[in-house]
């Protein structure tokens, strides 16, 4: 190891005396502050970078939490309109959906001969991107109630057949059992 310090001092004394040693520190501290200020630069573009992400993460979860709002408020009014039909004396629902709805973009579209569309572009060069407009709702693929019926299938059913006319979904897509 003293080896590698003399082969050091060694070397540093041979530029100093050739006049290089100024030189050489000068360039060595003129790469440090270009390497300081462009970590500093770097971090600044970065930040923007990531605060975009942060704004689009936003959006995502401001979506999810959108999709909650609107599953909660769905089951609500299921629960509601159980509670309209005579016989219902309380309602539990919990409601399924085919996936969470879907990205939808701006598009142009031309008619004619030949049916052409395609996404508005907004930005140009690596900044271009298609134009966002929102996510679509997700599509109700079934409901299950439990409703305290006193045990009358019949009004049961009557439930089962409400919802099923009024989201619009088939008889096998909607489950109404005796509940408490």
């Amino acid at each position: 190891m003293s080896e590698n310090g003399d082969a050091v001092a060694g070397a540093v004394m041979h530029l100093k005396k050739k006049g290089a040693l100024r030189p050489l520190v000068f360039g060595f501290v003129i790469g440090i502050c270009l390497l300081i200020a462009g970590g500093y630069f770097y971090s600044e573009r970065g930040e923007e970078k990531s605060g975009d992400r942060a704004e689009q993460s936003g959006d995502a979860s401001s979506s999810y939490t959108a999709f909650l709002q609107y599953k909660e408020d769905l089951r609500l009014e299921i629960e509601g309109i159980c509670l309209q039909v005579a016989g219902v004396k309380s309602a539990h629902a919990v409601v399924f959906f085919d996936g969470v709805g879907e990205s939808i973009y701006a598009t142009n579209t031309q008619t004619g001969n030949t049916d052409k569309s395609e996404y508005v572009i907004v930005g140009s060069g690596s900044s271009s991107h298609a134009l966002y407009l929102g996510e679509s709702l997700p599509t109700l693929s079934g409901i299950g109630v439990a409703c305290d019926t006193g045990g009358q299938l019949g009004v049961r059913s009557e439930v089962a057949a409400l919802l099923a006319a009024t989201y619009g979904l088939p008889m096998t897509r909607v489950y109404v059992s005796e509940g408490e």
